[in-house]
């Protein structure tokens, strides 16, 4: 993969963490309850942290191969919801499913460019973030999950 495309790829990549960043942040604004803008502000942190991996990428690395994909069990809880923009009225249930829609599209987004990578290096470093980016959903699906859905 010729340098220019992989500095492309790389930074389509660093664009849907900024974007993603971005909102998170300016959803912490918006939103009045303190939990719901607290956990904002935590998914706006992840989401910088992410981005920071990416940056920080060697792409003169590209002749080295290694794979450290994990097993993560998706719940596709996102996909039974319903997605409301963030508003002042926004509850931390509102946060948690907007915060499952969007990582839902960003590990989409990064299992395609996984898919269409030819380098090793590239190819770990998708495997790495599609890894990292579903590990982060179900993280929110579950505690989703044992907050909304207790049986009483």
């Amino acid at each position: 993969m010729a340098d220019k495309q992989l500095k492309e790829i790389l930074d389509m990549a660093i664009q849907v963490k900024t974007d993603a960043y971005e909102s998170y942040s300016r959803e912490a604004n918006i939103a009045k309850d303190p939990s719901a803008k607290k956990l904002l502000k935590e998914f706006a942190n992840i989401e910088l942290k992410h981005k920071e991996k990416i940056e920080k990428f060697d792409m003169t690395s590209v002749e080295e191969e290694h794979h450290t994909i994990k097993e993560t069990h998706d719940f596709h809880i996102e996909e039974y919801l319903l997605d409301k923009e963030i508003t002042p009225d926004s509850t931390v249930q509102d946060v948690m499913i907007h915060a499952m829609k969007r990582e839902q599209k960003i590990y989409a987004f990064y299992d395609h460019m996984l898919r269409v990578a030819t380098s090793a290096p590239i190819k770990n470093l998708f495997e790495e973030l599609v890894a990292e980016e579903l590990e982060y959903k179900v993280k929110i699906e579950t505690e989703y999950d044992d907050y909304f859905n207790k049986e009483n």
